[in-house]
């Protein structure tokens, strides 16, 4: 495109140059000038058609025009993120009515993750609920997946969540096969369930759930699987290191159990 702008360009000098010099030739004699003038007016509708085709909107016009693509972009692009993130939110609502569903009992208030505890090494996060809405300290947090942890702290619009790998975090579980219970507490920086019988028969792969004794978890949500079972070297002990269900990493929102029943969820599979 730009060479044929600059072909344009250089044909319409050299239009130009052959008339001048056409000019100065002719002089005074009426037969040349004539058929000079024949030939120049054929010259003159070329030339005025290359420039009309090489006329270019102007510095301002350009400017206008681009402001404008660049106005109607930052519109869409608004839109599609407005349409993304009520899309995100119906899915997220629709999962908890679905557990909902499965565990009338429970009362919950969903919400997004507003920020993560830059200084938490244990994956806590502020969610976008508080006590406006009945959240109070020691509400149990879930997920989608699972369990998630509890609520260490609220004020009007948000509250602070602890996850199950903070180190005050205890859990008391059921396996969902076997009915062995036992305690979940984070270890050597994993979730290991402890105070298991001499006679459990827990296994891998089994799915951990809450048993609801405490009165902090609702009874029978997921907490994890088991992932390898092991023996404490120091008393003999049984345990087993506990995969979560929740991926703290990624978790973008959960919601809080304002109350719940003693009957319990049943969302194993």
């Amino acid at each position: 495109m730009k060479n044929r702008r600059k072909n344009r360009k250089v044909l319409l000098l050299t239009l130009i140059a052959v008339l001048l010099m056409g000019v100065l030739s002719v002089g005074d004699n009426p037969p040349v000038q004539s058929a000079w003038n024949a030939v120049t007016g054929g010259i003159f509708s070329l030339s005025a058609r290359i420039a009309a085709e090489l006329k270019t909107p102007s510095t301002d016009e350009l400017l206008d025009e681009n402001e404008r693509l660049r106005s109607e972009n930052a519109a869409l692009q608004k839109a599609l993120a407005e349409n993304l993130e009520l899309k995100d939110e119906n899915k997220t609502l629709w999962g908890y009515f679905g557990m909902k569903k499965d565990a009338p009992e429970l009362e919950l208030k969903p919400a997004f993750v507003l920020r993560r505890a830059s200084a938490d090494d244990f994956g806590g996060f502020t969610l976008g609920v508080g006590s406006d809405l009945g959240v109070k300290v020691n509400n149990a947090v879930i997920c989608e997946s699972g369990l998630v942890g509890r609520v260490t702290a609220a004020d009007s619009s948000s509250c602070r969540v602890a996850t199950l790998f903070s180190p005050d975090s205890r859990v008391a579980v059921i396996d969902g096969e076997t009915s062995d219970s036992g305690i979940l507490v984070r270890k050597d920086g994993g979730l290991v369930l402890t105070q298991l019988s001499e006679s459990n028969h827990i296994k891998t792969g089994d799915m951990i759930l809450t048993s609801g004794d405490g009165g902090v978890y609702p009874p029978r949500v997921i907490v994890g699987k088991v992932s390898e079972l092991g023996t404490d070297t120091s008393d003999a002990s049984s345990y087993a290191l506990i995969e979560p269900a929740a991926d703290y990493g990624s978790l973008t929102e959960a919601a809080v159990v304002i109350s719940f029943t003693e009957k319990g969820v049943t969302k194993a599979e």
